[in-house]
């Protein structure tokens, strides 16, 4: 007869090793199954309806700021002009960076905010596939501090946390600004920059007292209620263009501008002019009001 301790110990034994057996065979489980990373929302985009269920064509825009995007996208979705030919209306925005030449080539948008230069640079016969509608000039571009106006000069930049777009071709929030400190012989290579992806994180550092200088438009004042400063960079800045679609609908042109009506006075404080619209009219009506 086995004493009672060994068949104890026997019993361990087995029992320890049908454990690690378990645990192997799990860690074996678990090392051949394939990871999947769960898909995630885009949270650039903001799409409204026309009521036009029975159309499933789709109106898409491009912006480079969500700044305004649900107005003019649900401005759009009410357009009677918009809503006989739609049944939706996209709106996305994201830097000019991201925009490419098959996007151009394959019209991937029906409205694309941009400048001639941005566009010539991806497809020199850009022309053949989208026109000039607006264009926004006039425009004042400022660097903003919390303290002072901000001093073109070295010693005033000297070990400031500046803020700027990381898109090298924003004229506002990159390109102008860093002319500017060039201009002042400011070696801002050897400053603080601070990079950010998008407009609304750069300013809510700098509200966040998290940067010192950033640059922007006269929007800056009315969107952060914090008492700020500022000192002009340039009083004749080109904001941007609307570039639609050659291949639109007749009729819709008026309800683009009237979509992006008082952006240009209200929030750039700049000049707005039509430049393509009455292409896209029908034959026999009456051009927009500038």
């Amino acid at each position: 007869m086995t004493p009672l301790f060994l068949a104890n110990r026997n019993v361990h034994w087995v029992a320890l090793g049908l454990l690690l057996a378990a645990g192997v065979a799990v860690c074996l489980w678990i090392s051949s199954q394939r990871i999947v990373a769960p898909a995630l929302g885009d949270y650039h985009v903001y799409r409204c309806d026309t009521g036009n269920a029975a159309n499933s064509a789709e109106f898409s825009v491009l912006l480079v700021s969500s700044a305004r995007a649900r107005e003019i996208a649900d401005r759009l979705c009410a357009a009677p002009e918009i809503r006989r030919h739609y049944g939706s209306v996209l709106v996305s925005w994201k830097p000019r960076g991201r925009l490419g030449a098959e996007e151009i080539l394959s019209e991937s948008y029906d409205l694309i905010w941009s400048r001639g230069h941005t566009m010539a640079g991806l497809v020199p016969e850009y022309g053949d596939f989208y026109q000039s509608l607006m264009r926004y000039d006039h425009y004042r571009v400022y660097w903003f501090s919390r303290g002072a106006a901000p001093e073109l000069t070295a010693e005033y930049f000297h070990g400031k946390r500046i803020g700027l777009l990381n898109d090298k071709l924003s004229h506002t929030l990159y390109l102008l600004p860093l002319a500017s400190l060039k201009e002042a012989g400011i070696n801002f290579s050897a400053e603080n920059l601070i990079y950010f992806d998008d407009a609304v994180s750069l300013y809510q550092a700098f509200a966040r007292n998290e940067l010192d200088l950033v640059s922007g438009g006269d929007y800056v004042q009315q969107d952060l209620d914090i008492p700020l400063s500022r000192t002009l960079i340039s009083g004749d800045a080109h904001a941007a263009t609307l570039f639609v679609r050659r291949h639109r609908p007749a009729g819709i042109d008026c309800a683009l501008a009237s979509a992006f009506e008082g952006f240009a006075s209200e929030y750039l404080h700049g000049q707005r002019t039509l430049e393509g619209v009455g292409e896209g009219v029908a034959e026999g009506a009456d051009r927009c009001d500038p």
